[in-house]
């Protein structure tokens, strides 16, 4: 059940973050960090083919790019 939480709160993160990334509004990048700790939760294996895409890390700081890449590549 808690699995399921963390996949939710995951994609409903990425849907905000998509938002963001469409309205100059809101920063869509603060979004990214909260989805890709629950998808990371749910199951590492996303986490990590969604950090890896370029069309991702684009939008992803460098200094919160390089943190995210240590810790998924400790954990593999």
């Amino acid at each position: 059940m808690l699995r399921f939480l963390y996949l939710l709160c995951g994609l409903f993160s990425l849907i905000l973050w998509f938002i963001g990334v469409i309205l100059p509004l809101i920063p869509g990048w603060i979004f990214l960090i909260p989805a890709f700790y629950c998808l990371y939760r749910f199951s590492p294996n996303i986490a990590y083919k969604l950090i890896s895409s370029p069309k991702v890390r684009r939008f992803i700081p460098r200094k919160v790019l390089e943190k995210l890449e240590k810790k998924l590549g400790e954990e593999r």
